[in-house]
């Protein structure tokens, strides 16, 4: 079985004039994720913050901005169009499109330069590559005008590859309920204090949005094992680095790869470049300062290969 687990992402800020977005209603988002060819599975709400589960990842709604992601065989610019649509482009105050490269570019819809060149005509902006085009990178394309983002505007994005040992057993087993992958991996409980809500695919596959006021984070695992990936992102608790988090989140999974993403507001005093995990090597490391606000980091770990490996079986030719 192929499922594509890298995924796309927009976040988008809209101007204080608009009614809080929040109050456009399940209704409305519902329709906007349908265009990315989603569904909505669930939800769940904070005081600041709603929280909607996908069927190909996730949506949270504060009341200025959104960050929707999905993964899969979606078309996540469609999405953003519609929603432009609806409140006008010039109501549209940052706007920030992530791309990671994928397993299996050959079976999307588009690729990242098709999805740039639609976004350009909506909103003129600027595009960017981190890392090497033969090897692990990501694409970033942000709207071209100035924004400042506020003070503790900070997102840690960690994407993990090949996953081994308990990371693997507890993901890869067909079936397997929430509470079991809830009991075996401890992903409810990154941080404390957070409302969980999760779902677990059948055969395989696993979700998870959590919410805690203005914070968040999200799991997703694609535990096929041609191309078993995990996604997970937080806005929370950043400020003295991302070194705990990072290793916890390692400690879960137990990826053979992962890169780790960091976006912050600029002329921050910061080192999330310069984390070194026990294990892993570092092969890519690119820092960006952004016009739309933000410096942003990327680093690409790997485990050195030892043993000498057989040919993998194609079966999707």
């Amino acid at each position: 079985m192929i499922f594509e687990g890298s995924e796309k992402k927009v976040e988008l800020v809209v101007s204080d004039h608009l009614p809080p977005l929040r109050s456009f209603g399940k209704n409305f988002w519902e329709e906007v994720v349908e265009k990315a060819e989603a569904k909505i599975l669930s939800s769940i709400s904070s005081e600041a913050c709603d929280a909607y589960l996908l069927s190909e990842s996730s949506l949270f709604v504060w009341d200025t901005y959104f960050t929707m992601i999905t993964c899969g065989r979606t078309t996540l610019i469609n999405a953003v169009g519609a929603f432009s649509e609806h409140v006008g482009r010039d109501n549209i105050q940052s706007l920030i499109f992530e791309r990671k490269n994928e397993y299996f570019p050959r079976h999307q819809k588009t690729d990242f330069y098709e999805d740039a060149r639609q976004l350009n005509k909506i909103f003129p902006g600027k595009a960017f590559r981190f890392g090497q085009a033969d090897d692990h990178h990501l694409f970033i394309y942000h709207l071209g005008k100035d924004y400042a983002p506020s003070a503790d505007d900070c997102t840690l994005e960690i994407l993990m590859y090949d996953l081994q040992g308990g990371g693997k057993e507890v993901f890869a087993c067909e079936n397997q309920a929430v509470d079991s992958i809830r009991e075996k991996a401890g992903v409810h409980a990154i941080f404390e204090g957070f409302k969980v809500d999760d779902f677990a695919f059948d055969p395989c596959g696993y979700s998870l949005n959590a919410l805690n006021g203005k914070d968040y984070y999200t799991i997703h695992v694609t535990p096929e094992e041609q191309g078993s990936y995990v996604s997970f992102e937080t806005n929370y608790n950043l400020a003295g680095g991302i070194e705990n988090t990072l290793n916890r989140v390692l400690e879960v999974f137990q990826p053979n790869a992962f890169d780790v993403i960091v976006f912050r507001p600029k002329n921050q005093t910061w080192q999330d470049h310069a984390v070194t995990v026990a294990g892993y090597n570092k092969k890519t490391t690119v820092k960006q300062a952004l016009q739309c606000g933000y410096d942003v980091s990327y680093t690409y770990h790997y485990k050195k290969v030892e043993d000498i490996q057989g040919a993998v079986p194609l079966e999707d030719f």
